[in-house]
């Protein structure tokens, strides 16, 4: 790297070329005013950044103020004891698995040794998938895990392609590792995750004959966003210095491979160096198109989908003048006067995972078993650790169809039931759900209609409902006697829940 090169890059603040010392905040986002704040924005700060919780959880965190509502879920509890991962192979099992394989000549062996690490693969993998799920439901750090989320559609990698449950583990730890520090750190750790090694062929890329896959995305749709300031040449340039990049079969880690890695000098986004991987994040970061694409997703995952300008501009000249630090960033965006607009509050559409994890929370209830998730996400569009492709999931409306729409309302009659599933792709076997009735309305609750439907609007809904969907209501539950039996109360939250305002967050 130039001189010229380290110098400009010590005077780049905020996106601008500066000789001035750095100065956070020179352009703020107008914050909530904390007289404001009451339980609705609480709920609304739960649902966006978590995954939602029940009316006793709102009010622990209203009480805490705005300030201390979003340091709260900023800081979390640790909970890696909590969540010892699945049984998976091991790197040195599947190294013998592998040589296995390849020390036989009899093709048939070779076929069934093949089919049989498939098939344990992919229970692995169900295993995997129950686990996270079963993270999200349960943690105390519902930020970190709600992040997690968003950088695994963000660094899409699937295991089609990696086909090794244990590679996937990894890179979701390295992803809850990073979810709030610094993104450059992460985008470097992401570069080096043998996950995505494999998914973007970084692993077979080599001097002689650099792949461009992963130099093509890191631009186009992990840094700066497709057709931003890259060029063909600068693709070809970042792809060697990817070069190089191993996995050591015995660990299943990264390792640098120096006899196959190009240490020429490379022109890339006007800088020349020999630059490694870790020089072209760093250069790419330095543009400010980065910290604007970045900001700009975070915005769209936890805000909404339009992105006004000026506060995005905002946010990223912030994001880069604290160093990509995301904290920092997100407790700016949780702090602002636009994240709790009105038309931002119960206007986003809840994600499949969302819908089940939030429903689950909000009920304190129970997840359904592994087998009827795996199904349900199926169905609903969003299976973990399978994206549709490296751009992740389109998300927002793409969401919901007609199809997906009546299955979330089948699906919640299912949970609401008590009873087995009935619904197409449900193993027979699957057992109910069991929801803490009592818990969720009171014997006493139960003698007043009106009193009901307001606990159970403001549990699932965060609102009180409009006057003429409340009287509707309040008719359907006075229809049934004087007491609400059980089974109203389960029909009365199926038809809650199979509403569109249950459907976004």
């Amino acid at each position: 790297m130039t001189g010229s090169s380290r110098q400009r890059r010590e005077n780049t603040k905020l996106g601008g070329n500066f000789s001035e010392p750095l100065v956070l905040n020179v352009w703020m986002t107008k914050p909530f005013p904390p007289s404001k704040w009451t339980a609705v924005e609480a709920a609304h700060l739960l649902n966006r950044a978590g995954f939602g919780g029940t009316p006793s959880e709102i009010e622990a965190l209203r009480a805490l103020g705005v300030v201390g509502a979003v340091d709260r879920l900023l800081t979390g509890d640790e909970d890696d004891d909590l969540f010892p991962p699945p049984p998976l192979s091991e790197p040195t099992e599947l190294h013998e698995e592998m040589a296995a394989m390849r020390g036989t000549s009899d093709d048939e062996e070779k076929r069934e040794l093949r089919k049989q690490r498939n098939q344990a693969q992919r229970q692995q993998l169900f295993a995997l998938r129950a686990w996270w799920l079963g993270r999200m439901r349960y943690t105390p750090h519902p930020l970190r895990e709600k992040l997690t989320l968003f950088w695994h559609g963000h660094f899409a990698t699937g295991y089609q392609k990696v086909k090794v449950a244990y590679l996937m583990w990894r890179q979701n730890e390295t992803l809850r590792a990073g979810a709030l520090g610094d993104f450059r750190e992460l985008a470097k750790q992401v570069s080096k995750d043998p996950a995505m090694m494999k998914y973007l062929d970084t692993v077979n890329s080599k001097r002689q004959k650099p792949n461009e896959n992963f130099a093509r995305e890191l631009m186009e749709l992990f840094l700066l966003g497709e057709g931003v300031r890259y060029t063909e040449d600068d693709i070809k340039e970042s792809a060697r210095a990817f070069t190089g990049y191993g996995l050591d079969p015995r660990v299943m880690a990264f390792r640098k491979v120096p006899r196959v890695a190009d240490s020429g000098e490379k022109n890339f986004l006007g800088e020349q160096g020999n630059f490694d991987g870790d020089a072209i994040i760093d250069i790419i970061a330095e543009q400010p198109e980065c910290s604007e694409f970045i900001v700009g997703k975070l915005w769209r995952f936890f805000v909404s989908d339009e992105a006004p300008p000026d506060q995005i501009r905002a946010l990223a000249a912030n994001f880069r003048g604290s160093g990509y630090d995301i904290p920092s960033t997100l407790r700016e965006l949780f702090l602002s006067d636009a994240f709790y607009a009105p038309s931002v509050i119960r206007s986003q559409i809840k994600s499949p995972i969302q819908w089940v994890i939030q429903t689950a929370r909000v009920l304190n209830a129970p997840l359904p078993a592994p087998a009827a998730m795996e199904a349900a996400l199926k169905q609903m569009g969003q299976i973990p650790f399978e994206p549709p492709n490296v751009k992740g999931w389109p998300g927002g409306r793409a969401w919901i169809t007609s199809s997906t729409y009546l299955f979330r309302c089948n699906l919640a009659g299912y949970i609401a039931s008590g009873k087995a599933p009935t619904l197409a792709g449900f193993r027979k076997s699957i057992g109910p759900v069991a929801l803490p009735l009592a818990e969720i309305a009171s014997p006493e609750l139960r003698r007043d209609p009106g009193s009901l439907c307001d606990s159970i609007a403001l549990r699932l809904l965060n609102v009180r409902l409009p006057d003429g969907d409340r009287k509707k209501f309040i008719v359907f539950l006075q229809d049934h006697g004087d007491l609400v039996e059980e089974g109203t109360l389960r029909d009365f939250l199926h038809l809650v829940m199979s509403t569109p305002e249950y459907q976004i967050t």
